[in-house]
Parts: C-alpha cells; sequence; structure tokens
C-alpha cells in the first residue's frame, strides 16, 4: 500500500519534497531552505532525480539515470518480442531509442514526465504504427510499476532517511509536524489549496486529488484507474484529454 500512495503522490507532484512542505508549512520549513543533501537547489519533484549529491549509498542523478536507462531497454526488449500483425523494420531499435522522450538532459519536459507516469504522445503515436493500444498498455504499465518501485527503494527511501536526520539537526519534531498538519486541515479549504506546479497549472489539484481517491483508495474498480491512467498523455506545453 506504501508504494501504491508514493506512485500516487508521484504522479500527482504531492510527494513531500521539501519544496513542498515549506509551500504547506512555512511555519516549520524556512523558504530559504536548500536540498538538504547538496545544499545546492530548491528540492522539488524534479530535483530528486537531478541532485549531485554523491554519497556512497545515495547517488540520486547517477541512480536515477541508470534506472531510466533500463526502463527504456526493458521497454523495448518487450516490444521487440511482442507479437505484430506487420513485421517490424529493421532499424526499429534505433528509432525507438532515437526518440526525443529518452533524452536525459536536465530541460528535457518528457524525461520528467515519464518518471512521473505519464507517457508523451511522441511514444504512443510511434509505438501505434505496429501494435494495438491494449498492447501498448499492457507493455508499458507493468514495466513502469517497476520503475517506480525501484526508485522508491533506490532513491526515495534513502533519500527520506536524510531528510529525517535533516530535521532533526534543524530541531523539526514529531509533535511540530504534527500540530501543522492538523492546523493546515482546519485553515485549508479546497478554493485555496495551493495548485500544483506550473507545468500542472491548467489541471485542478483538487479535482485530481478528489477523483483518484474516490475511485481508488475508496474501493474504485481498476479499470476506472487505467481509465484516468491513460488520459494522462502529455504533449508539449499542454495536457491531451484522451490517451487513445
Amino acid at each position: 500500500m506504501e508504494i501504491f500512495i508514493s506512485r500516487l503522490k508521484l504522479l500527482l507532484d504531492t510527494l513531500p519534497t521539501l519544496n513542498h512542505l515549506q509551500l504547506q508549512r512555512p511555519s516549520i520549513y524556512d523558504s530559504s531552505w536548500l536540498c538538504p543533501s547538496c545544499n545546492s537547489a530548491t528540492e522539488d519533484l524534479q530535483h530528486l532525480w537531478e541532485c549531485p549529491c554523491n554519497l556512497t549509498e545515495y547517488k540520486p542523478r547517477i541512480t536515477h539515470r541508470a534506472l531510466f536507462r533500463t526502463f527504456k531497454t526493458t521497454l523495448l526488449d518487450k516490444f521487440l518480442h511482442t507479437p505484430t500483425s506487420t513485421v517490424l523494420p529493421q532499424t526499429f531499435d534505433l528509432d525507438f531509442l532515437s526518440l526525443d522522450c529518452w533524452s536525459t538532459t536536465s530541460s528535457s519536459v518528457s524525461y520528467h514526465w515519464l518518471t512521473r507516469g505519464l507517457i508523451p504522445s511522441s511514444l504512443t503515436s510511434f509505438l501505434r504504427a505496429w501494435f494495438s493500444n491494449a498492447q501498448i498498455l499492457d507493455v508499458i504499465a507493468p514495466a513502469l510499476k517497476d520503475f517506480h518501485f525501484t526508485i522508491y527503494v533506490e532513491i526515495w527511501i534513502c533519500r527520506s532517511i536524510l531528510f529525517n536526520a535533516w530535521e532533526k539537526s534543524k530541531g523539526i519534531t514529531i509533535s511540530q509536524k504534527r500540530s501543522s498538519t492538523s492546523q493546515q486541515r482546519i485553515t485549508t479549504s479546497p478554493a485555496t489549496s495551493s495548485p500544483l506546479s506550473s507545468s500542472m497549472a491548467s489541471v485542478s489539484s483538487d479535482s485530481w486529488v478528489s477523483w483518484v481517491s474516490s475511485s481508488i483508495v475508496q474501493g474504485g474498480s481498476w479499470i476506472s484507474y487505467l481509465d484516468f491512467l491513460r488520459r494522462l498523455t502529455v504533449q508539449p506545453l499542454r495536457l491531451r484529454v484522451s490517451f487513445w
């Protein structure tokens, strides 16, 4: 259940990064504080994968890019072995690997959206030339789940251990955090809740959380969840309404 919640928060950009906590609990987390791991930038969701921290057991940038490469090659291998009605061209693997969505530069939008679980339309458009929508989903969904699990184990857990130690060094106590959470629930209304990051400005955070909570956490069907996921295909500068 914990990994499921983590994936959901990753999708909605609500993981408790320092930046998120600074916005939600400014009385506890000073707005001037930088990433506890590297102290060189704001710790938002994107920075989690770009953090240059280079400890023996915690190298988020190196680890994330290695996991992303594994995710990419896993998808390629699965599609190469998926039956199709049309023979794949000899250049399929090269064309697949040259798609813009696999670029791991810091400025790559698709790279970071893929990590969150949002599939770029450039990838699905390319694959539809040979595979059905069902085949595409059958290959991508389990690979993405494995990718998220390894991110959780190899990056997020390590980061959380370091973050908890950093909080203690700042004198932040559990009772403070609980008190702040209770106060926030009383004073924050849906109309004044903080929006998602600017890249998601066109989509209401409250509507996302409410929909997912009612459809998944409180007993919604798995089919509804898949339908929700397939509506989240990213196109440049805007979010598509429909995946298919």
